[in-house]
């Protein structure tokens, strides 16, 4: 097999496609955010990297809460317009039903899995803001668990592949097994 170069910017792992929710203008205001991650298990820290120029990024800045929205697969149609359109020329909080929990962070009800965030620190980049936010609280639709826990299958949460010039979402696929389990199968086999 022959390596060849590709652009430095791909992202060889996918991140989830989030709706990030702040008050800017005394106005609710979403955006999609798809470089999304979980930094910290205790307390809970979720990192979004979101660039300067977003309008969102005013309403993170001076309250410091905002809110990561979960949609599924059927909500993305929707949740792409959030993504190229700019809340300087739109109002898109007439899009969704609203709701609020312990901070001000405006949650979006139509997602499966809501977040509301503390900023704990943002990075300034060159063209980006790494913002470190706490979870404060989380909220999922009743009918998305299982045995208590929540259930990715119902959920159909979306994955965003950061390929240039051709990005494109993803759902999930089906489970290949249990996270810390398959090594232990692997490793009876090898003794």
């Amino acid at each position: 097999m022959t390596k060849i170069k590709i652009d430095q910017r791909f992202s060889p792992y996918q991140m989830p496609s989030v709706i990030i929710g702040t008050i800017v203008d005394e106005k609710p205001n979403f955006m999609l955010c798809t470089w999304v991650s979980r930094v910290n298990r205790n307390p809970p820290t979720w990192m979004a990297s979101i660039n300067r120029k977003h309008y969102t990024m005013n309403g993170i800045r001076e309250n410091r809460v905002f809110s990561m929205n979960f949609p599924s697969a059927n909500l993305m149609q929707l949740a792409d317009y959030i993504g190229i359109t700019s809340g300087r020329a739109a109002d898109k909080s007439s899009l969704f039903t609203i709701f609020y929990g312990e901070t001000n962070a405006p949650m979006i009800e139509e997602c499966v899995l809501n977040m509301e965030l503390e900023v704990r620190e943002m990075i300034e980049f060159p063209d980006h803001f790494i913002v470190l936010g706490n979870a404060v609280t989380s909220y999922i639709d009743e009918e998305n668990m299982t045995d208590n826990r929540p259930d990715m299958k119902k959920m159909n949460p979306v994955i965003y592949t950061g390929a240039e010039k051709q990005p494109t979402y993803w759902t999930l696929g089906e489970k290949i097994g249990d996270a810390f389990q398959l090594g232990k199968e692997f490793k009876k086999l090898k003794t």
